[in-house]
């Protein structure tokens, strides 16, 4: 049978899916409500809401299926108008206290299961591999809580841990709600929607994306649709439709966008960034360095995400300001990258694509600024300008023991940067090896690397410290630090402490000449 999983949202019209469709959005953006306007505009729609009761009666009353059915579907088996389940109009914050009649169901399906079996049996007709609604409850309990048994019998629901037996009202909120949700979405007629408004209610993160691919597979006639707040259970929705949901006015009216593929962009992270409400930062590191608090504190109006190195925060910005992308958004995405030798133009180039560069070699520099190590020595009562000299002595001992291999560094570096911004319009491999020839031949390295070996020496020899941070990458200096002072912590996490305290406003100023005016 071909199943029909076409449905039909506000704005987009019809979307289609493989199986299932995945709304995200931030709080308050109407997802909810989006999800009560698809039950209201599409046929055969079970919504299953996040205002549920889990309560379970011990002993179940039992009804037929399709009373059963329709107390679920409408709220009373006589009613055959969904605005009496949902009071009349309150389609989201109506409590629904249906457990009982989510069970009932069950056991009034699994006795017309039975008696199909039995007809089968006694026509001759044994079928191989048939399960009653019960046994697929079970197989999908099992493959989700292990350490579990669930016993369904007599009208009752019960599970046992080791050899301790306790009814259904007794069972942890995981246990109820994944019960409920099973049986929920199996005895479920064939061919219908169903809405799950915050399928991660109660339920651990270890077992949420299993219990929801064995539900799937137990239910490949029957198309869902997840409302959720849990980005990974978002991502775990592999071949789900994704519908970004940006904003609702109250009064029907939402923005919405399909999410498309993107190969540049990882889908997590993508779910982040439109899921934030703030400006977004990207920047080197990653998520244990102790650059990444600095920023957050620094730049406390973005959402500043890490991305281990330069590369990936260019890629990343570029990425989210495409065109195609920023259309789902409305948020400035900026880069902040390593100085890391570049040149005025480089700066300038990147500048122009929202990337912005420190006035530091590199970020761990910032914790090595003046006013930050007096600030540390200070707080232990050391003599701050003798600490000070002692850094600083130390720092430009090692620039000048590493001063060959700064000199090269910059040397090789520009020749990569050269060789990138070769082009040719030869049509043969002898022309473009000429104009290859003739690049390479404009730019003397001999030249270039006297130039550079005086510039390091004179600021060794004219102990010019900003211009040191900015020129010598150190990674092991803010550790020695640590020692030079005698302090009991890491250095730099005595400064991460100081900006949660008094003294915030001193370092955030501090930090400013450093840092590049991210607006």
């Amino acid at each position: 049978m071909i199943i029909d999983r076409t449905i039909n949202f506000p704005e987009l019209g019809e979307v289609s899916s493989t199986q299932s469709y995945v709304l995200v959005g931030a709080n308050g953006s109407g997802k909810s409500h989006l999800g009560a306007w698809i039950e209201q505009h599409n046929d055969n729609v079970l919504r299953i809401s996040a205002q549920r009761a889990l309560s379970i009666p011990d002993t179940i009353n039992i009804i037929n299926e399709d009373a059963a059915w329709r107390k679920i579907f409408y709220g009373n088996p006589t009613e055959t108008n969904k605005g009496y389940k949902w009071q009349w109009g309150k389609y989201t914050s109506t409590l629904i206290n249906d457990y009982e009649s989510v069970l009932s169901s069950v056991f009034s399906k699994e006795s017309n299961d039975l008696r199909c079996f039995k007809d089968l049996c006694d026509q001759g007709n044994k079928p191989d591999g048939y399960e009653t609604i019960v046994e697929k409850i079970k197989k999908i309990w099992t493959e989700v809580l292990p350490q579990r048994e669930l016993i369904i019998e007599k009208f009752e629901a019960k599970a046992k841990y080791k050899e301790e037996l306790y009814k259904a009202g007794s069972m942890s909120d995981g246990e109820r709600v994944c019960l409920y949700l099973i049986s929920q979405c199996l005895i479920t007629p064939e061919n219908h929607i169903i809405v799950i408004d915050e399928p991660e209610i109660h339920l651990h993160t270890s077992i949420m994306k299993k219990l929801w691919d064995e539900i799937e597979r137990y239910c490949p006639d029957k198309t869902f649709v997840y409302i959720t707040h849990d980005l990974n259970f978002a991502t775990s929705r592999k071949t789900a439709t994704k519908i970004w949901v940006q904003s609702y006015d109250g009064h029907d009216n939402w923005k919405i966008s399909q999410i498309e593929d993107n190969d540049d962009i990882p889908e997590a992270l993508f779910l982040e960034v439109l899921g934030t409400r703030s400006p977004v930062l990207f920047v080197e590191g990653g998520k244990t360095s102790y650059d990444l608090p600095l920023y957050k504190e620094v730049f406390d109006n973005y959402l500043v995400i890490p991305c281990d190195n330069c590369q990936k925060v260019i890629e990343l910005t570029k990425a989210f300001n495409n065109p195609k992308v920023k259309s789902l958004h409305t948020y400035d995405v900026m880069g902040l990258i390593d100085h890391d030798f570049l040149t005025e133009a480089e700066k300038e180039s990147y500048l122009k694509q929202n990337i912005h560069t420190l006035n530091v070699s590199e970020v761990e520099n910032l914790f090595l600024i003046e006013p930050l190590i007096k600030l540390a020595a200070k707080q232990i009562g050391n003599d701050e300008n003798e600490v000070f000299q002692k850094v600083s002595d130390v720092l430009f001992e090692e620039m000048e023991k590493h001063k060959q291999s700064i000199v090269n560094s910059i040397c090789i570096k520009e020749i990569r940067h050269k060789l990138n911004c070769f082009s040719s319009k030869g049509n043969n491999g002898e022309e473009i090896q000429n104009d290859l020839n003739k690049h390479i031949s404009e730019f003397d390295v001999n030249e270039f690397f006297v130039q550079i070996d005086a510039i390091i020496s004179s600021i060794i020899t004219e102990r010019d410290y900003k211009k040191l941070l900015n020129m010598f990458n150190h990674k092991g200096m803010c550790q020695r630090v640590t020692g030079i002072i005698g302090l009991q912590k890491k250095y730099p996490q005595v400064i991460l402490d100081l900006m949660k305290g008094e003294k915030r406003g001193d370092i955030v100023k501090a930090l400013q000449e450093y840092l590049p005016k991210i607006d």
